[in-house]
């Protein structure tokens, strides 16, 4: 089962969320209708209570894309491609496969995001004193959550956006992009151990369980931050790397017109439980797994070639050999059975690029060293 599930492409840019978020539009919900709202507004039936609530839940995860949407819709305009964007549970995320080649332009996605929430918030609390009853309670608590997200958003440490804006200017100012990286990683942990302290405080001293999620945040804030200085000039070493140094040559392959049955047989001695298959000239049709082959009904196995329950593009990627990793880094790995990347050259089929040759890859970077082309 796949953890997020699609939301459209508003604005041309893909968009999905995590199960999670379903979790925090119903606490939310439940927030509003059970508390917030009978208190602010009594005498309402139940009925009453919960529509608002959900609605003011659906909103304020639209409040939530509109912050992601800032960032993505600035880095389009400043020649960053976008991959997706995903909303979780703590907020969401915007993919970029390069990073921001100058600081004016990372400060400018960096900063577009709280912007979004800024304005959101302002729009909200105007609406807040136009509408009657809980429609207006329910707008003057959408305007001052997104008040206080975009506060939030910039407090100076990564992974947080004024984590990235501190990472602009403190480039803009040295010229030196990795010492602003690190100043930003570590101011990160630095906010997120004392939100962290802040909400072990709330939990133990006042007995207040949001101590508990706010704990929660800061924990989740130091260890992204840490992740991100132990990494160091990893990110970089990979926007060099094309995909042609690290692919595995001459792999095993699935031939399109064999048979599962026949294929199976073959598969005993490979040792692989991924394939890529290719048609009888050598083009790459697609990606199987003996996974999915052991879901074709055995009666039919005889009778089925493998292309035809293959997995085909754009399920499985297909990249020239001079194409960045950084370009498909977010992509490989997330659908078990589908994680080769297929290198072609010239219409054929050149190599394969898996899971494990990113890991080692990743795993050489950090450690300051750099993958070697195979030899041919």
């Amino acid at each position: 089962m796949n953890a997020t599930f699609p939301l459209g492409r508003p604005a041309g840019v893909r968009v999905g969320a995590h199960w999670s978020v379903l979790l925090i539009m119903a606490l939310l919900a439940g927030l509003l209708a059970q508390s917030l709202l009978p208190e602010a507004v009594p005498g309402r039936s139940p009925a009453v209570y919960w529509t608002a609530g959900l609605l003011g839940a659906v909103l304020f995860l639209g409040s939530l894309l509109a912050h992601e949407l800032g960032h993505a819709l600035v880095a389009r305009h400043r020649g960053l491609a976008v991959d997706r964007v995903t909303l979780w549970v703590l907020g969401g995320s915007t993919e970029m496969p390069d990073e921001p080649p100058t600081p004016r332009t990372a400060f400018a996605v960096a900063v577009a995001g709280p912007v979004t929430s800024l304005l959101a918030g302002a729009g909200f609390l105007g609406a807040s004193f136009l509408l009657p009853g809980i429609a207006g309670v329910t707008a003057s608590w959408l305007g001052w959550t997104n008040l206080a997200l975009a506060v939030f958003n910039l407090l100076p440490g990564a992974p947080l956006d004024g984590g990235r804006v501190l990472q602009a200017i403190v480039w803009r100012l040295t010229g030196d992009k990795r010492r602003a990286q690190a100043t930003a990683a570590r101011s990160g942990n630095v906010v997120g151990l004392l939100l962290a302290v802040a909400g072990l405080v709330e939990l133990l001293w006042f007995g207040s369980f949001a101590g508990l999620w706010l704990a929660g945040i800061g924990w989740f804030l130091a260890f992204s931050a840490r992740a991100e200085l132990a990494a160091g000039p990893a990110p970089e070493v990979l926007g060099r790397i094309r995909l042609g140094e690290i692919m595995t040559p001459d792999p095993v392959t699935a031939p399109g017109w064999f048979t599962v049955r026949g294929f199976a047989e073959q598969a005993a001695s490979a040792r692989f439980r991924t394939f890529p298959v290719v048609s009888f000239d050598g083009r790459p049709l697609g990606v199987v797994s003996l996974a999915r082959l052991g879901r074709v009904p055995e009666q039919v196995r005889a009778s089925t070639r493998v292309e035809d329950v293959c997995a085909r593009p754009p399920a499985c990627l297909l990249a020239a050999p001079e194409t960045p990793l950084s370009a498909v880094l977010g992509r490989i790995g997330n659908r078990p059975g589908q994680d080769l990347v297929l290198v072609v050259s010239d219409g054929v089929l050149a190599g394969v690029v898996s899971p494990a040759d990113v890991a080692r890859t990743l795993e050489l970077a950090v450690l300051g060293a750099e993958a070697r082309r195979s030899a041919r």
